[in-house]
């Protein structure tokens, strides 16, 4: 997913379609945490992912689940 899909996806717009913001983006600070958290969320199942493509050993597929589970806390 890329970031401006998660971006749209929490609320934030572009410029052109309401009053300039930063660069061109208008949001509220809720929406900016909801971004930020998506962004997290994203970047934690990718992490997640390559865990458990890349361990050989059944015993540690546990790091992915860690991972995962830093977004419930």
């Amino acid at each position: 997913m890329k970031i401006l899909e998660l971006a749209k996806q929490a609320g934030l717009k572009q410029h052109q379609e309401q009053a300039p913001g930063i660069d061109g983006v208008v949001g509220s600070w809720a929406e900016l945490e909801a971004f930020a958290e998506l962004v997290a969320a994203h970047e934690r199942e990718e992490c997640a992912k390559l865990c458990e493509g890349h361990v050989r050993q059944p015993s540690r597929l546990h790091f992915a689940e860690v991972i995962r589970a830093r977004g419930t806390t």
